[in-house]
């Protein structure tokens, strides 16, 4: 059997790894894998735009900000910008980190903080636009740390019992390997089932 090709995983390589590289594979919001490297969280982890897609907070729509807003610069100037603008706008997040603030407006949208950023040279406008951003990080931190400790309290109390409870008696159930001929004739029973029933589906 082939190996599976690991770039498939898009919320942990490619785009996403340089972000995690920056990071050192810890969620910027909630602090996990600051105490070590671990496998199995760092496969948890994804990209946390601090400022989304809806707000204009996406690289190509930084880059439309930034060439209206300062058309004096050269392309090759405006795409730098914009690339910096976007590494600021990413960070790594923890799946619990990035479900929880999924739903959340920033206060300000990319598009306000390039129109607001004075005129001035790109480092300028840089400097302006990732402060913005940096107050939303902290924002983003403190919103994380209140729901965390109300979900670890719920944890402590009510959930870690029973997950201890269910492992005592036995109910563990370790995932266990399949052979893909049993994966097959699985696939070919689905097949046939539903070939002689088209009515069911």
């Amino acid at each position: 059997m082939t190996d599976y090709d690991y770039r498939n995983c898009q919320s942990l390589f490619g785009y996403a790894a340089k972000v995690h590289e920056r990071s050192g594979g810890v969620c910027q919001l909630c602090g996990a894998g600051a105490a070590g490297l671990d496998f199995d969280l760092w496969r948890q982890m994804t990209v946390e735009h601090l400022i989304g897609e809806s707000q204009g907070g996406y690289l190509r729509q930084i880059l439309t900000g930034v060439a209206g807003r300062f058309p004096g610069l050269s392309a090759a100037e405006r795409a730098e910008l914009a690339a910096e603008i976007d590494e600021a706008n990413t960070v790594t997040a923890c799946s619990f980190c990035n479900a929880t603030t999924s739903q959340a407006q920033a206060p300000t949208s990319m598009t306000t903080l390039i129109e607001t950023a004075p005129d001035g040279t790109p480092e300028q406008v840089r400097r302006h636009v990732t402060a913005g951003l940096d107050g939303i990080l902290a924002a983003k931190r403190n919103d994380v740390a209140w729901k965390l400790a109300s979900v670890r309290r719920a944890f402590e109390s009510g959930v870690a019992p029973h997950l201890a409870d269910a492992r005592v008696l036995g109910h563990l159930r370790p995932p266990t390997a399949v052979a893909a001929s049993d994966v097959q004739m699985v696939v070919e029973q689905i097949t046939s089932d539903a070939a002689a029933t088209p009515d069911a589906l």
